[in-house]
């Protein structure tokens, strides 16, 4: 038989006509039961997960709710994997079977060339040929060998930050994810028209498209990654000075803007907040940054690097401008793109270096 406390019956003798109280009660008893319960059953929806990034004690930490899966990369379910096939003996070489208008991959067999480009053609959502089949044109085939060559320069002369030869680097797919314009491309700001060719030329404006990750909507420059991430200007621009007595048209003032859109930029870009790199006491102290500040310094080079590289050189192929990369390009909102997936393990080719 159920007993409930003492209390309970002298308070009923005492209120015999009065159920409101006790009803209250019995339902606010009920009610944390039921959400313990939950919580137990079901986890708390509401649970958070802290990364440390700096000496604990100072709030160095980047802290995320864990049902907004803040890590992961829902593109990596859409990849198609294209493993090699079995070439039969006797088959010839891309190369013999397909002439000298071969511009990549000639000495690999024409069966797992032809699956090749199988894949490409699902990692870049067309077609894609590496040879002259009648049917492309020159600047298509050039672009197509152009993105081949970018990609085996990214895998080995930059292995140290696309982990090839640990199982990670990257393929048509890292950058493209399906579409024939990566959906992280970004162009350049250009005038909003003669009359507006200077500073106020880049803020206040509203990027549609893919280049919106340039100024994330705010009034802050849009051509800072153009600045920064092609043209290789200096992102060294905070000291201890007074600005006071300076106008908001001195350089210094301009460059920190743009700077401010740069780390808006890779913020989203990595889905991390400030401390993921600094310490935000003392920005301007380099000895009080985290390991993570040399890896994005060294991102950063590798971008200018590709930029001039190989993006900036194509707009001459193409007739117009060409889309360049940044960080949102690679990693869309991850700090490990596509979840740390190798991406090279069936076509070692796409990270060999480039003759």
């Amino acid at each position: 038989m159920l007993k409930f406390p003492k209390w309970f019956y002298k308070w009923s003798d005492d209120n015999p006509t009065d159920l409101k109280g006790p009803g209250i009660l019995a339902g606010t008893v009920a009610s944390a039961v039921a959400i313990a319960t939950i919580i137990v059953v079901y986890d708390n929806p509401n649970r958070t997960t802290d990364q440390q990034t700096g000496p604990r004690g100072i709030g160095m930490d980047v802290t995320k709710f864990v049902r907004d899966n803040p890590q992961y990369d829902p593109y990596e379910e859409s990849y198609v994997a294209f493993p090699r096939v079995e070439a039969p003996e006797g088959t010839p070489t891309a190369a013999e079977a397909y002439g000298d208008s071969v511009v990549a991959f000639g000495d690999m067999d024409q069966a797992n060339f032809d699956r090749l480009q199988e894949a490409m053609s699902a990692w870049v959502g067309t077609k894609v040929v590496l040879y002259d089949d009648g049917e492309v044109d020159e600047t298509t085939l050039a672009i197509t060998k152009n993105c081949v060559e970018a990609t085996q320069y990214l895998n080995d002369s930059w292995d140290t930050h696309n982990l090839a030869s640990d199982g990670r680097g990257v393929n048509c797919y890292t950058c493209h994810r399906g579409e024939p314009t990566p959906p992280g491309a970004w162009f350049k700001a250009g005038a909003v028209n003669s009359a507006a060719a200077g500073w106020a030329a880049v803020q206040n404006r509203v990027m549609v498209g893919n280049t919106y990750t340039q100024s994330n909507f705010t009034s802050l420059p849009v051509d800072a990654v153009e600045k920064f991430l092609l043209d290789g200007n200096s992102i060294k621009v905070h000291d201890l000075e007074s600005r006071v007595a300076q106008q908001p048209g001195d350089p210094t003032w301009q460059d920190a803007e743009r700077t401010f859109s740069l780390m808006n930029h890779q913020s989203n870009a990595l889905n991390v907040n400030c401390v993921y790199c600094h310490n935000t006491r003392a920005f301007y102290d380099p000895t009080q940054v985290t390991p993570q500040w040399s890896i994005t310094t060294l991102a950063q080079q590798m971008t200018i690097d590709i930029n001039q590289t190989f993006y900036e050189p194509r707009s001459e192929v193409l007739g117009r401008e060409s889309g360049k990369v940044n960080c949102m390009t690679c990693h869309m909102g991850v700090v490990s793109p596509l979840n740390g997936r190798d991406m090279v393990a069936e076509w070692p080719e796409l990270a060999a270096p480039v003759e």
